[in-house]
């Protein structure tokens, strides 16, 4: 069994784009989670959802924007960094050790991500 900390490590490499995303782990595992996950963003609300998985140093990934579009693998960091553009680090930091336990226990990392409004300081 993977480590969290070696997890945490690949999920890491992977979200600072150090090292490249897997499509063979992506269609082989997550685009099996397609439809389940986008109508689990419609049941809870979620202004998107984020999904990740890692196994043997494989890093793949999934976001579904509100909207319903599923961005993957590269195409997922970048939606994400945009929509994070201002907290990304402190977020990716935030979720890597929860993420890291989920994939340790052979599940998919999954969050769902709510907009805030803007503080008008």
């Amino acid at each position: 069994m993977t480590s969290k900390k070696k997890i945490a490590a690949d999920l890491q490499s992977a979200l600072s784009g150090q090292s490249p995303l897997s499509i063979d782990l992506y269609v082989e595992v997550l685009a099996d989670y397609e439809d389940e996950l986008k109508a689990s963003l419609d049941k809870d609300a979620d202004d998107a959802l984020l999904c990740m998985l890692a196994d043997d140093g494989d890093v793949a990934m999934m976001l579904i924007d509100w909207d319903g579009s599923i961005y993957r693998n590269e195409n997922a960091l970048k939606k994400l960094q945009a929509m994070w553009r201002h907290s990304f680090d402190t977020n990716v930091q935030t979720l890597l050790p929860i993420f890291s336990t989920h994939i340790s226990q052979k599940n998919l990392a999954v969050a769902g991500i709510k907009w805030l409004p803007a503080s008008t300081d």
